[in-house]
């Protein structure tokens, strides 16, 4: 809870360069350590690329799963043989 309250308290400073660092526990200028992009945004581009691919397998399991070719034999009219 320190470390966020300190990291809100700094960007209602005006110090909006500054971001947690993990490892040390504490606010530091992200750009003195050449940190240009947020976890978020990583995060998210792998959720989403997952999620993509899960739904082309899926896709392709239904059309896989079809079977090709018209009627079959149970589907034909009444009254209708065979010959």
């Amino acid at each position: 809870m320190e470390i966020i309250s300190s990291l809100y308290a700094e960007h209602a400073s005006g110090n909006t360069k500054v971001g947690l660092d993990l490892e040390e526990g504490r606010c530091k200028d992200v750009s003195t350590l050449n940190i240009w992009d947020l976890h978020i945004t990583k995060f998210f581009a792998l959720k989403y690329a997952a999620d993509a691919a899960c739904t082309v397998l899926r896709v392709d399991q239904i059309i896989m799963g079809k079977l090709a070719g018209g009627p079959s034999k149970r589907d034909q009219p009444a009254g209708m043989d065979e010959d």
